[in-house]
């Protein structure tokens, strides 16, 4: 869906937030679409000019995506792989609207926690890829086997970082950045016990 300007644009984040707002309060299951409408101001065939769904409103229209800055430093670097590839993933910025209360939205239901997961899921193959590039740079007489199946391993295993960053901003008090940097400062440790 591409991204409102304007008057639409403001009328989107009204029913992000109104969206939000209420699941923190209410709880995900409790939330409908009449509720965000009313607190929103609009009807409800406004609602669906600009989501499809409740979860839509909730997970909103930033999406996680491939960095590409990023990417071409990590190609060439040459610190710890899977701790390089966290910096791969361009979530919204971290003072982007409503981003902490977003991620604690996600992060307290299970089914937004899945579709989150899955829209990070979708860049795997070109994840896969990436990673496969940065193998290809440090070992470039490996089979290329090898570097296609140790690719495969990394990218699984950096979904399950996005995971788990995705259930720790359910905590009280979770900020995105100290989030991220806790979980690389874990995973430093993990790696190197």
């Amino acid at each position: 869906m591409p991204h409102p300007t304007g008057r639409a644009a403001a009328t989107t984040a009204a029913i992000e937030r109104a969206a939000l707002e209420l699941v923190l309060e209410h709880g995900y299951a409790q939330v409908t679409v009449d509720m965000i409408c009313e607190v929103a101001g609009i009807s409800q065939r406004t609602f669906f000019n600009h989501f499809p769904t409740k979860d839509d409103a909730l997970l909103g229209q930033e999406h996680p995506g491939i960095d590409e800055r990023a990417a071409r430093r990590f190609v060439i670097s040459t610190g710890p792989i899977l701790i390089d590839a966290i910096a791969l993933i361009s979530l919204p910025p971290s003072d982007a609207p409503n981003i902490e209360q977003r991620m604690k939205v996600i992060a307290s239901s299970t089914t937004l926690l899945s579709r989150q997961i899955a829209r990070i899921t979708a860049m795997e193959n070109e994840l896969r890829e990436i990673i496969e590039l940065r193998l290809e740079h440090a070992s470039p007489t490996a089979p290329a086997a090898r570097r296609r199946d140790e690719a495969i391993l990394i990218t699984h295993l950096l979904s399950g970082v996005f995971r788990y960053i995705g259930t720790e901003m359910g905590a009280p008090g979770a900020s995105f950045p100290e989030i991220a940097e806790r979980t690389r400062d874990l995973l430093e440790r993990v790696l190197a016990s």
